[in-house]
């Protein structure tokens, strides 16, 4: 009887938990599909400003594991576990924010646009921020900025 009460507190709590939006519920699967086709749809709204390719599980920036990094103006490197994982954390859609966020950078590549940090990171993720409005607005996909912002925190790489 005490083992199946805790559990129904565990299964109540877990419920309050989504319910607050403090945990996503049922964070997309994140793969090459699911890659390639948020990179058409950032392409769709920055690719005039400029057009890398992502590469997906293949560090092909040559950084020591997989995880999301622009090295160029062409080059887009990312890690599907990585990408998962913020999906898994901060909630559906969190993904393609940091894929646009890359872009911002291929975008600063290709301007030659080289800024002092935090203000670097901050350009891309206003970049990253402009797409999920896209996203939103024109694409149909529910807001996201809010988990994109806290997945971007977490990160922490203005420095």
């Amino acid at each position: 009887m005490k083992t199946a009460r805790i559990h129904g507190l565990a299964q109540a709590a877990a419920a309050l938990t989504l319910a607050l939006g403090l945990m996503p519920a049922g964070a997309a699967t994140v793969n090459n599909t699911y890659i390639q086709n948020s990179a058409t749809e950032i392409r769709g709204q920055l690719g005039g400003y400029a057009r890398p390719t992502v590469y997906v599980n293949q560090r092909a920036c040559g950084e020591p594991s997989p995880s999301a990094f622009a090295c160029g103006p062409y080059t887009i490197s990312v890690g599907t576990s990585f990408l998962q994982g913020q999906e898994n954390s901060y909630g559906n859609y969190v993904a393609k924010f940091i894929i646009a966020h890359e872009w911002g950078h291929s975008i600063q590549f290709t301007r030659g646009i080289y800024k002092q940090a935090p203000m670097q990171e901050l350009q891309a993720d206003c970049v990253a921020g402009t797409f999920a409005k896209y996203a939103q607005t024109s694409l149909g996909y529910p807001a996201f900025i809010e988990s994109a912002v806290r997945s971007a925190r977490a990160a922490a790489d203005y420095s």
